[in-house]
């Protein structure tokens, strides 16, 4: 069984997008606080939280990772890397013995996104797919 956990809070929600393309139990990792709708801000105050590696808050999600073999983590890269709340995902949900699939979606620059991604998922686990969403279109 598969499990997508996604992160996507843009107004084109193209992490999300994508992860409705994939079929097994959608997980949507979610703010505790207030989501910002102006781009801008986001990239302001979301951009600090990543490269700041500030902990951030999220709503619980119960996922029973024995139950998959099988788990995609989709997101949106911010200032080039893993963005914060996935981060955080990854920290306070660790998992084991998995196939892992690492997507994400951006506007442009992604060249420390897998890199950051890595130490953040325990090395029993297998990444055995790195792909990356350039405004809507696959390119690796």
């Amino acid at each position: 069984m598969k499990a997508i956990i996604v992160h996507s809070v843009s107004k084109n929600q193209r992490s999300l997008s994508i992860a409705k393309m994939m079929e097994g139990d959608l997980y949507r990792i979610e703010h505790v606080k207030r989501v910002y709708k102006s781009y801008f801000i986001q990239l302001l105050v979301y951009g600090y939280y990543t490269v700041s590696n500030k902990k951030v808050g999220l709503k619980p999600l119960n996922i029973d990772f024995q139950k998959y073999d099988e788990i995609y983590l989709i997101s949106p890269v911010w200032a080039g890397r893993v963005n914060a709340y996935m981060r955080q995902f990854l920290k306070d949900n660790p998992f084991k013995n998995k196939k892992v699939h690492v997507i994400a979606s951006c506007e442009g620059g992604y060249k420390d996104y897998f890199n950051s991604m890595k130490p953040l998922i325990d090395p029993s686990n297998q990444i055995v797919e790195e792909t990356i969403y350039v405004k809507e279109e696959r390119i690796k």
